[in-house]
C-alpha cells in the first residue's frame, strides 16, 4: 500500500478557501496525482484541502471522502509554554508539546482532535485499509496494493507523518515545514510474517511547482 500525505494550497485563511496562486498550484498538483492515480482520496473537512482536493477529483473523475480527524487545530499549531531553561513535560514524555490540548481559544461549533487523539484516529484509519498497529509496525490484515491520498494541512501533516515514523506527534507540527501541496509518500511493504514498517519514499516534496 502506498499512503501519500498531501499538504493543501496556498490558503487564503479568512475564507477558507484557496488563494489564485494556491488554485494554480492545485491544478499542477493534479497532473502529478494524474500520474500516481491514487485508488482512494480523502480530503480534512476544512474547505482549503477539500478545494485543492477537488481539482485533483475533478481531473480523474472521481470525488474524495472526508476523514473529520485530518481536521487542522489550534493544537497544531501553538508553541509549547514553558519555564525559561526548562522543557515541558506532557502525556509525551519524550515531546517537546505541553498543554495544548486544552487551548479552547476557538469556536466550540466546531471539533478539534488533540495530539492525544490523533495516533489513535491514524491507526483506526490504517486498521480500515488492512493494517493494523503491533508495537512499532503494523500487521498487515489484508495485503493491498492501494494508492491513498490524503489531502490535509501543515501542522496536521507534520504530527501524522511524526506518529508514522514512531516519533512524538509533537516533533511534527513544531519541526516539519510542509510546503503548499506538497507531497509526501509512505510505502507499507509486506514481510514474510506480514509485517511492515511504513517507510519514508520522500517527505515534502513539491517537483511539480518547479514547472
Amino acid at each position: 500500500m502506498e499512503l501519500y500525505i498531501i499538504r493543501h494550497g496556498d490558503p487564503d485563511y479568512a475564507n477558507d478557501t484557496l488563494t489564485e496562486k494556491g488554485w494554480e498550484q492545485a491544478k499542477l498538483l493534479a497532473e502529478r496525482m494524474a500520474l500516481i492515480k491514487p485508488t482512494k482520496i480523502y480530503a480534512s473537512p476544512r474547505g482549503r484541502a477539500k478545494d485543492t482536493a477537488k481539482v485533483t477529483c475533478e481531473k480523474l473523475a472521481m470525488t474524495y471522502k472526508v476523514e473529520e480527524w485530518t481536521t487542522e487545530s489550534m493544537d497544531y499549531m501553538q508553541y509549547p509554554p514553558h519555564k525559561k531553561g526548562k522543557l515541558p513535560r506532557c502525556k509525551w514524555e519524550t515531546s517537546l508539546n505541553d498543554g495544548v490540548e486544552n487551548y479552547k481559544d476557538f469556536s466550540d461549533e466546531d471539533r478539534y482532535y488533540t495530539l492525544d487523539e490523533l495516533p489513535i484516529c491514524s491507526d483506526d484509519f490504517l486498521s480500515r485499509h488492512g493494517y493494523a498497529r503491533v508495537g512499532l509496525a503494523y500487521k498487515a490484515k489484508k495485503p493491498n496494493d492501494d494508492k491513498i491520498a490524503v489531502f490535509c494541512h501543515g501542522g496536521f501533516g507534520g504530527a501524522w507523518i511524526s506518529h508514522l515514523l514512531s516519533l512524538p506527534p509533537a516533533m511534527g507540527w513544531l519541526q516539519f515545514a510542509l510546503q503548499t501541496t506538497s507531497v509526501s509518500k509512505f510505502l507499507f511493504e509486506n514481510t514474510d510474517d506480514n509485517l511492515t514498517y511504513p517507510r519514508c519514499i520522500y517527505l515534502n516534496n513539491i517537483v511539480h511547482l518547479q514547472k
